[in-house]
């Protein structure tokens, strides 16, 4: 027996030392790789935020004392002791530290890698944005301190894994004495009960049975730990979507309070020009009264008048947005009624360079909503379209259909009407589309715009259901699209009545 126990010691022993030969060098190499590739990136790491850091300061420098401040900052990065090149190029202009040494100028390009080229020195360059032209920094870092500490970690970690050789085939004599003997009482037994002998007993060291006990514990541990991580999964993916939707409800809470303060400010500024307007509709009444009614000036009283009613009629529209935009309403009208109603205000303002074209590719269509909203859509879109186009002129067209698809529309309407406003004018820069739904955003110069107007039109047609969309190209115009989904009654007739 004890023949046999030495024969499985000396196996246990071999099998440790080629495991050992196998796998140390492979330890060794995959942990000299890491501690360089970790001094390595906190090398750059450091050099970069220092040329960095370097460089910002300079960049604060004005232009009066900036060769001053360059020289000292060169100067403090010389006595860092980590620094051994410094030059800032300014133009044809080249400035080195007091402290660096001769030969410096005249370098090779930046570093990419920690190591490179062979010269344990890392030259990096950073780019000084200054108010007329560009300035560059360039530093040059010893490498050899690095150096130094890897070579030394690496000593270490050598020594370190012989040692653990040593201590593992320690370790594997010492286990094989302690196993081998149970593993030998386990064979005999095995082997008795293969003779026949079915009463022999399967005797195994306590040793076993606690692995086996521990086994049984790992293994609930385990199912308790996957139970506990898959609530966490749950919980994580349950407070993502919440704090999805309550971005989303502060989003759309914010949106209503800017659309509402427009409303509050619009119906101020109804209310102002109204009072302007009752006196000039009441002295031009009087005036119009007391006149001949076939003469020159009773006409010219006549179309003051026209106009101030005209006038009225707009501010009352506008009160009327004032008050409604928040709200949903429910009243069936004609689409194609109420756009050529705000077609006929537009043909008195836009410019005689710019042709209004109407089209209408489908019997009149009927919304359930507010018309003065709808009205205030084709009012802002229009104005929009005419102005991108006061310089040169151009053609507007407005154009009504309406839209069936198998496939979601945008906003999710499904049947709807299509209101399309597209301009020949100077279009829309694409960094700027992302934008234009934004309150108080425009591209306009100071004075030309107030960035509302097609904010307004997204919560308007947001507030009925519906979507706007636009496609533009810089120099070929705007087309924006309006859908809204169809009043009650009139969705039935794409059956077919």
């Amino acid at each position: 027996m004890d023949r046999v126990i030495h024969s499985l010691r000396f196996r246990l022993i071999s099998v440790v030392l080629i495991i050992n030969a196998a796998l140390v060098p492979l330890l060794y190499l995959g942990v000299v790789a890491i501690v360089e590739e970790g001094y390595a990136e906190q090398f750059v790491n450091g050099v970069r935020s220092f040329s960095r850091l370097t460089a910002d300061e300079l960049e604060a420098a004005s232009d009066a004392d900036f060769e001053q401040r360059g020289a000292l900052l060169l100067d403090d990065a010389m006595l860092t002791g980590q620094v051994v090149f410094t030059e800032i190029i300014d133009g044809a202009r080249k400035m080195h530290s007091s402290m660096s040494m001769e030969g410096n100028a005249g370098r090779r390009g930046d570093d990419f890698a920690f190591g490179d080229q062979g010269d344990q020195v890392y030259y990096i360059s950073q780019a000084i944005e200054r108010s007329n032209h560009p300035v560059l920094l360039r530093l040059g870092f010893d490498e050899s301190p690095t150096l130094e500490r890897i070579a030394a970690v690496k000593r270490r970690i050598l020594l370190a894994v012989l040692m653990f050789t040593l201590v593992s085939i320690l370790v594997s004599i010492w286990l094989s004495t302690v196993i081998a003997r149970p593993m030998m009482r386990l064979r005999e037994a095995a082997q008795r009960v293969a003779g026949g002998d079915v009463h022999a007993r399967l005797q195994m060291s306590s040793t076993i049975a606690e692995v086996k006990d521990l086994n049984h514990h790992l293994e609930s541990m385990r199912q308790a730990l996957v139970g506990a991580n898959e609530r966490l999964a749950s919980e994580i993916r349950e407070r993502e979507v919440s704090e999805r939707k309550r971005l989303e409800l502060e989003r759309q809470f914010l949106h209503r309070e800017r659309v509402a303060t427009i409303g509050t400010l619009a119906g101020g500024v109804a209310h102002e020009f109204n009072n302007i307007l009752t006196p000039i509709l009441l002295y031009s009444q009087l005036a119009l009264n007391d006149t001949p009614a076939d003469g020159a000036r009773s006409r010219d009283l006549g179309r003051i008048v026209a106009a101030a009613h005209r006038a009225r009629s707009l501010i009352t529209r506008i009160l009327t947005f004032s008050r409604q935009i928040d709200s949903q309403g429910t009243t069936l009208f004609s689409l194609q009624s109420t756009v050529e109603e705000a077609l006929a205000l537009l043909r008195a303002i836009v410019p005689a360079n710019v042709e209004i074209v109407s089209e209408a590719v489908t019997p009149d269509i009927t919304l359930r909503g507010d018309p003065s909203l709808v009205h205030q859509v084709v009012i802002n879109l229009c104005t929009n379209a005419y102005q991108a186009m006061a310089g040169a002129g151009g053609r507007l067209r407005i154009g009504l259909s309406r839209v069936t698809s198998d496939s979601a529309l945008p906003g999710g309407v499904i049947q709807g009407a299509l209101l399309e406003v597209s301009d020949t004018g100077e279009g829309i820069e694409p960094q700027a589309i992302p934008h234009i739904f934004e309150p108080f955003y425009t591209t306009r110069e100071v004075g030309k715009g107030t960035g509302l107007g097609l904010s307004v039109v997204h919560g308007i047609v947001t507030s009925m259901g519906g979507a706007i969309t636009v496609e533009s190209s810089v120099g070929e115009g705007a087309t924006f699209r309006v859908y809204f989904p169809l009043g009650a009654h009139d969705g039935s007739d794409t059956g077919g009545g």
